[in-house]
């Protein structure tokens, strides 16, 4: 297993976690994008890892390039202090077999490795979506995504009082729409 976080102590408390367990083994730990690839560098000549677990936020760089590169070869886990819905999505594009929170208890983390190494699916937890959306309002959405009109969606998929309702929520300050209008990248993770 070879672990990439910037946070040191937390880096280093879960390489010493996972060497107290009998069938996992920690083959290295990087502190940044750069570090992490002179590391994996010299893991290639003697032991390549088997696993990554990679923080996102890291100080020369994103954590979603390293999953890019390894879940080509490894499975990835992505282990945030962030663990929404937008990271998830982006993680699991990237190709991470999951995302966890770093405020997950150690069993849960160790016992995620163990399932991203066994090739199981691994569920993540605590993905929090940014927009609750109600069944009907997923319709409307989708019929505009597929090219309809959103007046022709509400008349297609609802009645005059569930129109006005599904309009007035589309629009609302926590619609999709409006969320992402108001800022062009939402960050990955923060920490």
């Amino acid at each position: 297993m070879f672990l990439v976080d910037d946070h040191r102590v937390f880096a280093e408390t879960l390489a010493l976690a996972v060497s107290t367990q009998p069938d996992l083994y920690c083959t290295g730990v990087a502190h940044s994008v750069r570090e992490a690839r002179s590391v994996l560098r010299e893991l290639a000549a003697e032991q390549a890892p088997d696993l990554a677990i990679i923080d996102l936020d890291l100080p020369d760089g994103s954590g979603l390039y390293l999953v890019a590169e390894l879940a080509q070869r490894i499975p990835v886990v992505v282990l945030t202090a962030h663990p929404r819905f937008d990271v998830l999505r982006r993680a699991t594009a990237a190709g991470a077999a999951g995302v966890l929170g770093k405020d997950q208890p150690l069993h849960e983390i160790l016992a995620t490795a163990r399932t991203a190494l066994a090739g199981a699916p691994v569920r993540s937890r605590d993905t929090d979506p940014a927009v609750h959306l109600t069944g009907r309002e997923m319709d409307v959405l989708a019929g505009l995504g597929a090219g309809v009109t959103l007046p022709a969606s509400l008349r297609i998929w609802a009645s005059p009082s569930t129109r006005r309702a599904t309009t007035s929520a589309l629009c609302s300050p926590n619609s999709a729409h409006t969320a992402n209008s108001k800022r062009s990248s939402p960050p990955i993770d923060s920490g």
